[in-house]
């Protein structure tokens, strides 16, 4: 299975220190849930990294910036949770589970 990996900007993020990796490709007005509190993103752009755009060295050369959106509802939260198979436990946190929708033009 082909892994796509990215340096996750988030909102006015200068420099980031997250990796994001999906197995399909990402592309502009996707939106990103985070399993673990709800939280939406959108994707706005996706571009070659520059060296201030990540904290470290190591991590990939694609850049996804991506802007807060609107939560999901709890009830939502606990639907989408279900579908994916995710319970949270203590080893989670933000920005660790993902899924990602793409949003028709």
């Amino acid at each position: 299975m082909t892994t796509y990996n990215y340096t996750w900007k988030c909102g006015l993020e200068f420099s980031s220190s997250t990796k994001l990796s999906t197995n399909k490709p990402l592309t502009e007005n996707t939106i990103i849930i985070d399993l673990f509190d709800g939280r939406r993103y959108q994707v706005r752009a996706i571009y070659p990294a520059k060296t201030k755009d990540k904290n470290w060295s190591f991590l990939p050369d694609t850049v996804v910036h991506a802007w807060p959106a609107a939560s999901l509802p709890g009830d939502q939260l606990k639907r989408l949770r279900e579908r994916a198979k995710y319970i949270p436990d203590e080893c989670c946190g933000p920005l660790a589970d993902v899924v990602f929708f793409p949003v028709a033009a």
